[in-house]
């Protein structure tokens, strides 16, 4: 009687002591009998508390719906959420004004309750609040009290029996969306006691069917009816192109009551599931891909007609079973699970697969194994850190041993930690009976070992007797020697700010002992792998100057790390990530890889097989795509490139050039297995089990050892020499003229320290993320060929000097020479493709020059040091305190809100005059002159000769290796963090000396270079010599200026107005009439090249374009030329920039030279002579009578109406976050990155160039004369008043552009840029000569 007394009134504790007494009752004998019983069980006691309370599906915008729950008695109060069909997505479920009430009528909210238990997403409970920090809402009424709990959501407490009641109105928050649909649920039994109890016996049933079914097994065991399994039912039918048969089902369960229901119910899910299942393996049976991969069997020794029926009997039962297995005749499932089995058979057949063992890790995952992604899997954590960043402990894994692959499938451990630690980067040796694995050791480090196939002799395979250093990622390489990322650089991710530990690669002797590092890169390097010629090749991410979601490239070296080159990837946006590269056997060049992004699912994607024999970029050397060999490769950019995407495959193991092993997930809700893909589009389950995941399968087959490439490296030489034959040849140097390059610069990359703020701006706004060193200059031999010294272990850049000492071109990446190498390369960025030809040269014949150091030696460019000098002399003597632009070094601003970085304001104040790339910017190889110096206002004014200010020629040449290192600030990094009990500066250098002979100590470099400054003691400020005025003659033409009117009489005289010619099919380009004239030229109160002022004549009238040349019109007959982007400020860029080829934007990037070979295009085709206006034509046009320094009014008029200029839309290229958007006027950052000079007060409408025409015409009926883009002249860029001997290497650009502002912009303004220069806001107009 006792017993029934605690049973009915404290049912929680019935459900902790009583529920789990033995029953005197038989065992039932089987699982399911075993559920319907305790369900059952459940019921009952449930019952006496009228519990469960559920509810019915709540949407959004339903009024709430209140709930009472008798709380008599009950030790426990469940509250559950639960998704419908349409899964969980924005979810909110509020439980407003939720309260328990006592026997005495007491209150007490439940936000004033502790859970005992909680399981919900997105860091749910929230209590009195929603996901946006605002009042609880449902259906527009509000609650001050309540709990969000976003489904699927469990929370419970502990009440003791202290409570009667408890009340709540239920709904969806008004923050939801229509998809919003949930299920509250109030229950007093937790199921996980149950599940617990039944787990020895029949744990891996229910835990494998609920995981199938897609609801929680504790969940399900406490549902005393059967609405779970029909809800089940109803969510995998969606799908079903034929329902009625489960329809009708589900319509007579619901008549149903008690155990019969739950049983029918069961058995209706298991058979709904089966369905499902084959389903999903039929979609994977393609006869005539069968009988390819059967032929191509046959060719290598299979033999049995079985096989032949087997496909016979596939081809006439798949078109019957892809629709029948929906009709619930059992006949149809059974012939579907003939033909799965039939593909099976057959495939598996496969004589690869002869040797019927393959090694893999295997993780067992329990209820998470379905939701599962490659991190669980021993992978790291995401595409940007390596294993010293992923978990190191809570992965039950095992190395095991499949065999009988072709029927009785048998699987045994090799090797199981002892201890809770993690398994990665399995390797197998060529002779195929020992294995390379990545563990965690005694003092949590990571590091390599090394076991035999057969389970024994496991031991350390690279002892390094450092306490710091960790090692993963290892290979085999065949000389017995070891390849591994090691940590050993003490670098940080730096667009983590360090967070993640870089790793580079090292090479390690097992025999001697004998350690070095072999990449000094500035992040990542992952899966190193022996290709078939006996080199390596591996993944490297780089982005010292690039975009970084879009820039992990695969590389190839030989062992000893000597030529390292680009083998996929550079110069690509696409892929973002290519990762698990390995060779195809027998075949030269051919690779498989894994295509995946950066952001997103981490490490796992597309399937893909490469040929950089075909191409090395993008989507042009992809073979083809596994298992969709028909299927076109489409080179999106995009950050999460392969979310969404399925299936979803890891670590490939390639058995020939057409058959791989893989571990492969092929459906959002499937678990990872082993399946043998073909290139044939076959693909096929060796081992998939409930509950696991596999990852790395191997097959266990002895290989050929590729060959061994001697090492040609001098350890004892900590130099290397560089040729380059012809620093004109290749991409980087298409259209430069020779004799254009002089120099070449060398500088030298430091990377960000672990754990340091770093980032993007760690070395100046819109500066980059790494130190850049200036080791000096060599000189560029007539020819083009250059031959010179480096130091060894040191990640090396070059950059071309022109004359002045300006660079013309930026590598933005970096090699790192080993010691007593030379490294030999063509020209800049050339087509490895290509077979070199070796030429003669003038430093092939040259002893290799030595660097000639910078002044004062080698160091980091900083501004204080490099730049601040320059100003103390030349500029602050004007540039003060008393002016609006103070330019007196050591005045810091500390309010930059990122990691505390102070920056001078004189360097806040000067640096927007320099145009940059940036931290971030084209993937794309870039043009020549892209960024050169002669691009920058600060430049442009000073050549001008700015009041009088007059710079050395070492100050000149100083100031432009600023703008070519991208204007930082720093050129050091600060807080440098203390990790590991070492200093990690010294730690750096004292493990860079120990182990390769290098190491950088940049701060004594700084710091003797400052004593060097001193030493010259206090700059004096220079005032410039007051310009000597030169009076200009008053020039005065009759009848100009005029108006509007005037010049629409002067057309009307000439009975020509407009005229329109055919540029291609559907596409035109309009002309208007510019009738001949005089004007007064240039202005004495502008620029000094604008001066003096004179007297013009255009003799003849001529016909001129209306608008600037389209892109559709100019790539209508130069179908070849793209105008690309726009480059974007901050890190995270998810496009390549700002699209700059619409249609209807202007042509930019053309050269004055391009834009006449368009012309006399453009003429052969019309039959009418066109070209480009001279500067006296063009000025005359813009014009249109006025006498100001705009066509419609002087500097200070509105430009809005009438040209796209530098105003208050630029603001908007200050961005921030990932997909970044404009800043939003109150960040603490915007201050710092809207720094663009601009007229803040016009707001244009255009952010940048526009759509031609858009604004209003000149009195000629001219549009974007002054703005948009700034326009190519014919005209030599010579001295007024213009005289026809005078000649120059430079041409006229008139007008201003999108990010001109006005004074930049005028009718008169002049800038020159050499013929073949591509600027990224200059296009051009044509004209139509009088004939």
């Amino acid at each position: 009687m006792l017993k029934q007394t605690l049973l009915t009134c404290c049912l929680a504790l019935v459900v902790m002591i009583g529920y789990g007494q033995k029953s005197k009752t038989k065992t039932p004998a089987s699982w399911e009998s075993v559920v319907v019983q305790e369900k059952m069980k459940v019921g009952e006691l449930m019952k006496k508390n009228h519990l469960p309370v559920v509810s019915e599906v709540m949407r959004h915008n339903m009024p709430a719906k209140q709930i009472q729950v008798d709380l008599t008695g009950v030790k426990q109060l469940i509250l559950k959420t639960w998704g419908t069909e349409n899964g969980t997505g924005w979810d909110h479920a509020v439980w407003g004004n939720a309260k328990l009430i006592t026997d005495e009528g007491k209150e007490v909210w439940l936000s004033e309750m502790q859970p005992v238990m909680v399981q919900a997403p997105y860091g749910c409970p929230f209590y009195d609040r929603n996901f946006n920090n605002q009042k609880l809402t449902i259906n527009g009424k509000s609650y001050d009290h309540g709990m969000m709990l976003h489904a699927d959501g469990m929370v419970a407490y502990q009440l003791d029996g202290k409570y009667k009641k408890f009340e709540a109105e239920i709904g969806i928050d008004d923050a939801g969306t229509e998809e919003s649909s949930v299920v509250f649920r109030v229950q007093n039994v937790d199921g996980n006691e149950i599940l617990t109890r039944l787990a020895p016996k029949y744990g891996k049933e229910i835990n494998a069917f609920a995981a199938q079914a897609g609801f929680s097994p504790a969940d399900w065991l406490v549902t005393p009816d059967a609405s779970l399994e029909m809800g089940a039912v109803r969510k995998l039918i969606r799908n079903f192109p034929e329902k009625q048969y489960y329809e009708s089902q589900l319509a007579a369960l619901e008549q149903m009551t008690g155990s019969k229901q739950i049983e029918t119910a069961m058995n209706l899910l298991k058979q709904t599931l089966e369905v499902v299942r084959l389903a999903e393996q039929l979609q994977w049976v393609n006869p005539k891909a069968i009988r390819m991969a059967l032929e191509d069997m046959k060719q290598a020794g299979l033999k049995g007609e079985k096989y032949d029926q087997l496909l016979q009997e596939i081809e006439m039962n798949y078109p019957l079973v892809t629709k029948g297995i929906y009709s619930g005749d059992q006949e149809m499932l059974t012939k579907a699970r003939r033909v799965v089995e039939a593909k099976k058979t057959i495939l598996l057949a496969n004589p690869l697969l002869d040797g019927d063992k393959i090694v893999a890790t295997r993780f067992h995952l329990g209820a998470n194994a379905r939701t599962a992604m490659a991190p669980a899997l021993g992978s790291p954590e995401n595409n940007w850190s390596s294993m010293y960043s992923a978990g190191r402990t809570g992965r039950d894994g095992e190395i095991v041993e499949l065999s009988g692959l072709r029927g009785d499938l048998q699987i045994r451990t090799v090797y199981k930690p002892q201890r809770d630690v993690n398994i990665a980067d399995l390797q197998m040796h060529w002779d195929a009976d020992r294995l390379l694995f990545s563990s965690v050791d005694e003092k949590n480090r990571w590091q390599i070992y090394e076991i035999g196939i057969d389970g024994k002799n496991l031991h350390q395979k690279i002892e390094l007797d450092e306490p710091d250093v960790e090692f993963c990622d290892a290979n085999y390489l065949p000389d017995g020697r070891i390849i591994a990322s090691s940590n050993i650089g003490y670098q940080g991710v730096p667009c983590v700010s360090g967070w993640d530990q870089v790793g580079n690669l090292s090479l390690y002797d097992p025999k001697t002992k004998a350690f070095r590092r072999l990449t000094f890169d500035q992040d990542g390097n992952w899966n190193p792998v022996v290709m078939n010629n006996g080199r390596v090749m591996y993944t490297r991410w780089e982005y010292t100057d690039l975009t970084h979601y879009f820039s992990r490239i695969v590389m190839h070296m030989n062992p000893d790390g000597t030529e390292n080159k680009a083998l996929y990837g550079s110069g690509s946006f696409w892929p973002n990530s290519t990762f698990d590269v390995k060779p195809l056997p027998g075949n030269t060049t051919k690779f498989v890889g894994i295509v995946s992004g950066h952001h997103g699912i981490a490490r796992s994607g597309r399937l893909m097989i490469f040929d950089p024999a075909k191409s090395r970029k993008e989507e042009k050397g992809v073979v083809q795509e596994l298992p969709f060999r028909d299927r076109k490769i489409i080179p999106e950019v995009k950050d999460e490139l392969v979310n969404g995407v399925w299936p979803q495959f890891i670590r490939p193991c390639p058995l020939d050039d057409k058959y791989f092993l893989v571990s492969g997930k092929l459906t959002p809700d499937g678990l990872w297995g082993i399946y043998l893909v073909d290139v044939f589009d076959n693909l096929t389950c060796l081992a998939e089990f409930e509950g696991e995941g596999f990852n790395s399968p191997i097959a266990v087959v002895k290989r050929p050892v590729p060959p061994v490439i001697p090492d040609r490296v001098n350890l004892n030489d900590k130099e290397a020499t560089i040729f380059i034959q012809d620093i004109y040849a290749g991409e980087g140097s298409m259209g430069l003229p020779r004799g254009t390059v002089k120099e070449l610069r060398i500088l030298a990359y430091e990377y960000a320290y672990w754990m340091t703020p770093s980032d993007h701006d760690a070395q100046g706004i819109q500066s980059g993320w790494d130190i850049k060193r200036l080791l000096g200059t060599v000189p560029v031999e007539e020819d083009g060929s250059a031959i010179f010294k480096v130091p060894a272990n040191t990640p090396i850049a070059i950059q071309p000097l022109d004359a002045q000492g300006r660079a013309v071109q930026w590598m933005r990446s970096w090699f790192t020479p080993m010691p007593g190498e030379t490294v030999s390369c063509i020209g800049c960025h050339e087509d490895q493709n290509q077979i070199p030809i070796p030429k003669r040269t003038i430093a092939s014949q040259t002893k290799p020059h030595r660097l000639q150091a910078p002044e004062g030696g080698v160091r980091s460019f900083t501004f204080d040091l490099e730049i601040q000098p320059i100003l103390d002399r030349a500029c602050v003597a004007c540039h003060n305190e008393k002016s609006h632009m103070n330019l007196t070094g050591g005045r810091m601003d500390t309010n930059y809100p990122r990691f505390g970085r102070p920056w001078s304001k004189s360097y806040l104040a000067i640096m927007p005059y320099v145009y940059r790339q940036g931290a971030e910017a084209e993937m794309y190889v870039l043009k020549p002159y892209e960024y050169h110096a002669s691009n920058s206002e600060l430049v442009r004014m000073l050549e001008k000769g700015h009041y009088g200010v007059e710079l050395t020629d070492k100050e000149w040449k100083t100031l432009y290796n600023w703008i070519d290192f991208n204007a930082p600030y720093y050129g050091q990094f600060i807080n440098i963090s203390k990790v590991n009990e070492f200093d990690q500066y010294d730690r750096r250098i004292e493990l860079a000396h120990k182990y390769n002979q290098a190491g950088v100590d940049w701060r004594k470099e700084l710091a003797d270079y400052a004593e060097v400054l001193k030493s010259k003691g206090a700059i004096q400020p220079v005032m410039p010599a007051p310009v000597k005025e030169i009076k200009a003659r008053n020039v005065k033409v009759s009848g100009w200026p005029f108006d509007k009117n005037e010049a629409a009489k002067k057309q009307q005289a000439d009975g020509k107005k407009t005229r329109q010619i055919e540029v291609a099919p559907g596409v035109t380009m309009n002309f208007v009439w510019i009738p001949a004239g005089q004007f007064v030229m240039g202005c004495n109160d502008g620029e000094a090249d604008c001066r003096p002022a004179f007297k013009a004549s255009v003799k003849n009238g001529f016909w001129m374009s209306e608008c600037e040349v389209t892109n559709e019109q100019y790539c209508a007959l130069v179908p070849e030329h793209n105008s690309r982007i726009i480059g974007q400020f901050w890190k995270d860029h998810t496009t390549p920039g700002y699209r700059a080829n619409y249609p209807q934007y202007p042509v930019i990037r053309v050269s004055c030279e391009e834009a006449q070979a368009y012309c006399e295009k453009l003429g052969q085709k019309t039959g009418l002579k066109i070209m480009l206006p001279t500067e006296t034509q063009w000025e005359w046009a813009c014009r249109g009578g006025s006498g100001d320094a705009f066509w419609y009014g002087n500097n200070n008029t509105d430009f809005a109406p009438y040209e796209n200029m530098a105003d208050a839309m630029l603001s908007d290229m200050a961005v921030t976050g990932i997909d970044p958007k404009p800043m939003s006027k109150d960040d603490p950052l915007r201050p710092y990155w809207d720094y663009l000079p601009k007229i803040a007060s016009v707001n244009d409408g255009s952010m940048l160039m526009g759509n031609v025409g858009h604004y209003q015409a000149n009195p000629w009926g001219l549009k974007d004369m002054h703005g948009n883009v700034a326009e190519w002249t014919c005209s030599d860029y010579v001295d007024y008043p213009l005289k026809k001997e005078q000649t120059s290497d430079r041409k006229v650009v008139r007008g201003g552009s999108w990010t001109d502002r006005p004074k930049y912009s005028t009718a008169y303004y002049r800038k020159a840029f050499y013929p073949w220069q591509k600027v990224y806001n200059v296009g051009f107009r044509v004209i139509i000569p009088e004939s």
